[in-house]
């Protein structure tokens, strides 16, 4: 069984290629294939925790873990989340963002928030170690929402 394994990315656009990349490799290094909707929701959250998780003097963390016949992927960052979510909010159609945590929610098994220790939060994402079905359902519901 992999360790689990975490990086700190620098609160910079970067970053995100970087966290992909940094994803990809793990994932490849743990003998997983078919890990594109991992590599898409990472992005997903790592842009996330830029735009709205993290000041410029704060970064965010991504951490992969074995978990539970899967791979749970976290995005930490340092922001505390104001409100409760309940799911993801669909967005006007004409919208250019709002997009991130309904593919999230469509390509994950499961996914959630938890609090961060001293602050911040961990947003976090399940996928089992071979993702196949869920992204045939993901385009379904992501053209419904």
């Amino acid at each position: 069984m992999p360790e689990a394994t975490q990086r700190f990315f620098d609160h910079r656009p970067e970053s995100v290629k970087a966290a992909r990349d940094f994803t990809t490799r793990t994932l490849r290094a743990w003998g997983l294939e078919n890990t594109g909707d991992i590599r898409l929701v990472v992005s997903e959250l790592a842009t996330n925790a830029l735009t709205h998780g993290s000041d410029s003097e704060h970064g965010f963390l991504v951490r992969l873990e074995p978990d539970d016949g899967g791979v749970r992927l976290e995005v930490h960052d340092s922001r505390d989340l104001h409100q409760p979510l309940t799911g993801p909010a669909c967005p006007d159609p004409e919208a250019e963002t709002g997009r991130g945590l309904v593919i999230v929610d469509a390509l994950a098994a499961r996914w959630g928030i938890d609090p961060r220790q001293p602050f911040g939060k961990i947003v976090w994402s399940h996928f089992p170690t071979a993702p196949s079905a869920t992204t045939v359902r993901a385009a379904e519901e992501v053209r419904t929402c």
